[in-house]
């Protein structure tokens, strides 16, 4: 067995589904803000861990469609989000990109003060990092799909075009995807992207997610014969 087909030492793509902010803050006696203000550091810490651990792309659902335009404290959540996305482009070594629809939200100065953040982390590098906000996976392919008919409108559409329109637009497969707080489900998450991914599931809420717990969920995948939809 060849060592691709072992899984190898280390995901090149890591997706994470950051759950658990509101109830820590309901644990810990705090606002459902500071939850989301904590998720955040937790985030930053977990983007360095990732980069030693040697790690090259990081995707975060921040936000999700349904959050977006469904929480009644979403203005708390996107300036939390901004203020994720700011720190993430002055960091250096990654370069953020914005996914999802986040002009879906209904703060247009927080909208453009991510833009702002995005466009300034563009001279950084070698990682990329995803920031999923106004995040929803169907929706995901279905605008991927509607922009391959637009471009190519005689071509035939088929799974490799796909999978490059996805590549062009900061997304592509991944290789490992975690999801805190002790469900065990994607929610829509990456959901093109997942196909032949591993899943792990980590028990802690995301503002007790640990360098220790990024390390248990890589040596789970490192462990794993990867067999490719097989």
């Amino acid at each position: 067995m060849s060592e691709h087909e072992r899984g190898g030492a280390t995901p090149r793509h890591v997706g994470f589904i950051p759950d658990g902010n509101r109830r820590w803050a309901r644990q810990h006696g705090l606002s459902v803000m500071a939850g989301h203000r904590r998720g955040g550091q937790v985030t930053v810490e977990t983007l360095r861990w990732c980069a030693a651990a040697g790690v090259e792309r990081v995707t975060v659902w921040a936000l999700s469609m349904d959050n977006l335009v469904g929480r009644p404290e979403v203005g708390g959540m996107f300036t939390a989000v901004t203020e994720l996305a700011q720190e993430l482009a002055s960091m250096g070594g990654w370069r953020l990109h914005i996914i999802g629809n986040p002009e879906q939200a209904p703060n247009s100065d927080s909208v453009a003060a991510l833009r702002q953040a995005e466009r300034a982390s563009a001279p950084h590098g070698p990682r990329a990092v995803n920031l999923a906000v106004g995040y929803d996976g169907r929706e995901e392919i279905m605008n991927a799909t509607r922009s391959l008919l637009a471009r190519y409108p005689q071509a035939p559409l088929k799974t490799g075009a796909l999978s490059r329109e996805m590549e062009r637009r900061h997304q592509p497969d991944c290789d490992l995807i975690i999801r805190t707080s002790g469900e065990y489900r994607l929610s829509g998450f990456l959901l093109w992207q997942s196909a032949l991914a591993e899943l792990y599931f980590a028990p802690e809420l995301w503002p007790d997610f640990t360098e220790q717990s990024l390390h248990r969920a890589l040596n789970s995948f490192a462990r794993r014969e990867r067999r490719f939809g097989a």
